[in-house]
This record gives C-alpha cells, sequence and structure tokens, in this order.
C-alpha cells in the first residue's frame, strides 16, 4: 500500500466504518475507479465497532423495507465474495403490540414487507407464547414475526 496521496479524486469518502465502506464498494461496484477512502484510524474503530449488528427487515415505509432487504441479501452474498464471515445470524424477532393502532401499523408493514419477498407472520398473543414462552401476552394483543432477523457482526460486514 502506497503512503502517498494522489493530487485529484472524483470521489473522497470520508469514514472507514460501515456506512463510508459501503459507500466505497458500492461505487466500486458500479465502475467508479478513482475513488479514495479515509479514516483517521484503523477501519470500523468508530461507531461500527459499538454498534448492536441488528438486522430487522421490517420498515415504516416500502423503502425502508427494501432497503433493509437488500442489506441483509448483501450481507449473505459478501461472505461468498470475500470468503470472509460476516457473523450473520438469522435467528429471528419478534415486534408485539400492545395497542389496536400499533397493531394495525404493523400489520401495514408485514403486508409491505410480503410485496418485497419478506416473510412477515401476524401473530396472535398465544402464537407469540408459542414461539417465546418466557413473554409476558398479558398486555400483548398480537405481533409481527420475522423468521429471517437477526444480527451481523458490524466489523465482518465492513
Amino acid at each position: 500500500m502506497s503512503n502517498s496521496f494522489p493530487s485529484a479524486t472524483k470521489v473522497v469518502v470520508i469514514g472507514g466504518g460501515v456506512a463510508g465502506c459501503s459507500v466505497a464498494y458500492h461505487l466500486a461496484k458500479f465502475g467508479w475507479k478513482d475513488t479514495i477512502l479515509l479514516e483517521r484510524d484503523q477501519l470500523t474503530s468508530g461507531t461500527t465497532w459499538h454498534a448492536a449488528g441488528l438486522i430487522g427487515q421490517l420498515g415504516s415505509s416500502a423503502t425502508i423495507t427494501k432497503f433493509r432487504k437488500y442489506s441483509l441479501d448483501l450481507y449473505k452474498k459478501l461472505e461468498k465474495e470475500t470468503e470472509l464471515s460476516t457473523g450473520l445470524k438469522q435467528n429471528g424477532a419478534i415486534t408485539v403490540a400492545t395497542t389496536s393502532d400499533r397493531l394495525e401499523e404493523l400489520k401495514r408493514q408485514a403486508t409491505t414487507a410480503q410485496l418485497f419477498d419478506v416473510e412477515a407472520n401476524m401473530l396472535n398473543p398465544s402464537e407469540i407464547k408459542k414461539l417465546y414462552p418466557i413473554i409476558n401476552t398479558n398486555d400483548i394483543i398480537g405481533g409481527v414475526h420475522m423468521p429471517l432477523d437477526g444480527q451481523a457482526d458490524p466489523v465482518g460486514v465492513t
């Protein structure tokens, strides 16, 4: 690796966390060769290093849901491309509702998710209890189960 920088470039990406590395990765995939990524320390040494790495596909809008599905698909693809682990674990997630308004919102989000081939299953309280026996369902009126949600290693993804 060279310690000198070119005198000109088309794109400078500042920050070597998951967002900056993602921008540089996608620019390279689109054929941009004149790109530099600057990081003041080591890659992923900032906020990315502290992130939980949760992967949820249910979004408040179609755009966010589509973006989240793309991200999950990308993490799988990165493991094949790089032969390095992203730490991806799809152990599922559940979001519960304790009000009818929240349940309606979850139904809307689940329907949107299904439009993008994201598995989203609406559940009643007894189905939630069956999946997660230790949960107290007294105030729960329903929920959505996302079986392919999970987590990844933020450093591994980067």
